[in-house]
């Protein structure tokens, strides 16, 4: 078999040709090294080649960028105030409902109720060491000064 040109190989790729003459080609692939090669620059100007050498793509990313730099027309502008106003509002709306609800569920309440249970726990907590030898020291003396009074008046 003669040496298959490249041209082949691309129809070959792109699934144009009759399925005997694709059988005769894959055997000569096997056989022959020049056409092995043909057979890949095809696969790669398939893979690579013909859809982007066509696209232009300058265009529309220059159109873009004039777009852009000439800013948003008024209209839109002003649509965009306007959706920008009524989301502000929607979302102050439903704060609103979510503190009102929480209000009425007594959630403030007992929130305030624990916040008073740990601050007073944690200024229990916060007595100094001196201050609580202290008071330990303050104790035992009364104590001591009340078994004194006791034991003269027993005797």
């Amino acid at each position: 078999m003669n040496h298959v040109p490249e041209a082949e190989w691309v129809a070959y790729l792109a699934d144009k040709i009759p399925e005997a003459l694709k059988i005769e080609y894959e055997n000569h692939l096997y056989s022959c090294d020049k056409c092995l090669s043909a057979y890949m620059e095809a696969m790669e100007k398939e893979e690579f080649g013909p859809d982007i050498e066509g696209f232009d793509i300058a265009g529309p990313v220059m159109d873009s960028i004039s777009r852009l730099k000439e800013g948003p027309v008024e209209g839109e502008k002003q649509l965009r105030k306007e959706k920008s106003l009524r989301t502000i509002t929607r979302h102050y709306l439903i704060a609103a409902g979510f503190t009102i609800l929480l209000m009425a569920g007594g959630v403030f309440q007992s929130l305030t109720e624990y916040v008073d249970s740990v601050e007073s726990i944690s200024e229990k907590e916060t007595q100094s060491l001196t201050d609580g030898l202290i008071d330990k020291t303050f104790n035992w003396m009364d104590t001591i000064e009340k078994k004194n009074k006791e034991g003269f008046r027993n005797e």
